[in-house]
């Protein structure tokens, strides 16, 4: 057996900047002889004990001739100047005394279209927030990286990205759950599905995941009826057809799936047939939004699982900010974005927690506010109408959490324009 003359062999797929700088150097010459079709994904690592969790946690979630190399974010630029960029970037900012403009330079180098993932060693919540909404980096990690950390944040990104182009096509879905009951999850899930449809023109399926108490078809005063059970009951008979047959119609492109059965009766909730049923009702809907509430019953476990987006709503209570960190806990599922939105209601009501304070704790702002507004929005629930049709606060508190959904191109638009060229698709 011949004598091995390292005696600290490196991971497989890690190499080190010596070896990028070498002259026979596999990955320059791989680049440089490789056709214009983009890899799924390259990253670089300024350690090696961050290059040992990166592999480690991304195998199997990224072709095998993808590798982390192991090399500063000066040399990454050099390697990424002199090949088609891939789709995913992972850049490691340590080192770096000015990272803002390391990512000013990324984006001069790297084609338009790209998802970047970043790491660095700096942890302020301002960084995190500039580099986010101004810099269009996808998701920032400040070191010292764990496992668990990298599974959480970056994980969904990547496969999120695969799931886009190798799964079936279709409408978005969105699950509003409350960080306890009684914050409006059900007076905002009709309101935001009413604007989607009627003023950016979307079909739009509202969707009431409490069977048993939900008050969804209460506060668009209409009947409840037993659409979503019947399909629940039936998932092997689910097609189009039978989706239609169990909507209600509120408008050219507003439909309704929301009962009202007996405390007794338990959904059936089998995994593959509501992840079926969440596929179905995607390609004949645009927009989807369901009502999940605060009570986290296996159906709106699964809902909130199978969507593309989870929005929790807070109002300004102790018991909403503790909740908060719990329900950041839950699984997500493939094709969901890694964070979900929050949204505070009934915001400055007397007694409640200041908006400053609870932002701080929960280390960024909230993605929309709704101002406590008893008079109007208990005036429109109790005549079965909607407050989002009548301009003012509680209008543009609905405006801003379609904005943080990005639905509309003119909000998307709006974004984009303050992001990087790799931010966008070409």
């Amino acid at each position: 057996m011949q004598h091995d003359p390292n005696p600290n062999p490196r991971l497989p797929g890690v190499v080190d900047a010596k070896q990028a700088e070498s002259s026979n150097n596999s990955l320059y010459s791989h680049t440089k002889s490789q056709s214009p079709k983009r890899d799924k994904f390259i990253g670089f690592a300024y350690d090696e004990a961050t290059a040992a969790a990166l592999h480690t946690v991304l195998a199997g979630h990224v072709p095998n001739d993808n590798q982390v190399h192991r090399m500063d974010f000066r040399q990454a630029l050099s390697v990424l100047a002199a090949m088609p960029t891939p789709e995913i970037v992972l850049v490691d900012l340590s080192g770096e005394e000015q990272p803002i403009n390391a990512l000013v330079d990324l984006a001069d180098t790297v084609d338009a279209g790209t998802v970047v993932l970043a790491v660095g060693e700096v942890q302020e919540v301002n960084f995190y927030r500039l580099v986010i909404k101004n810099m269009g980096v996808k998701e920032y990690l400040p070191k010292p990286l764990t496992e668990d950390m990298i599974a959480a944040h970056f994980l969904p990104v990547i496969d999120n990205l695969a799931h886009q182009q190798v799964g079936p096509r279709g409408g978005r879905m969105v699950a509003l759950c409350g960080a306890r009951g009684g914050v409006g999850v059900s007076c905002i899930t009709a309101n935001l599905g009413f604007y989607i449809a009627n003023e950016l023109h979307r079909h739009t399926l509202l969707l009431d995941g409490e069977v048993n108490t939900g008050t969804l078809a209460l506060d668009l005063n209409i009947a409840a009826s037993r659409g979503l059970p019947a399909v629940l009951e039936a998932p092997q008979r689910v097609d189009h057809l039978l989706i239609e047959r169990c909507v209600q119609d509120l408008g050219d492109r507003l439909h309704v799936m929301a009962g009202m059965e007996e405390l007794g009766w338990e959904a059936p909730c089998n995994a593959e047939g509501l992840a079926n049923l969440v596929q179905m009702i995607r390609s004949r809907y645009n927009f989807i939004v369901a009502d999940t509430g605060a009570r986290l019953t296996p159906l709106a476990r699964q809902l909130m699982f199978n969507v593309q987006q989870r929005v929790i709503v807070l109002d300004p209570t102790l018991i909403s900010l503790r909740n908060v960190e719990r329900l950041l806990t839950l699984p997500i599922g493939s094709g969901q974005a890694p964070r979900p939105l929050l949204v505070l209601n009934k915001a400055g009501v007397q007694g409640g927690l200041a908006r400053r304070f609870m932002e701080d704790q929960l280390g960024g702002p909230f993605d929309a506010v709704i101002p406590d507004l008893p008079r109007l929005v208990g005036e429109h629930s109790g005549f079965g109408t909607l407050a989002v049709r009548q301009r003012g606060p509680f209008r543009q508190g609905i405006v801003a959490l379609v904005a943080a959904l990005g639905v509309g191109a003119q909000s998307g638009m709006a974004q984009a324009g303050a992001q990087p060229s790799y931010a966008m698709a070409p």
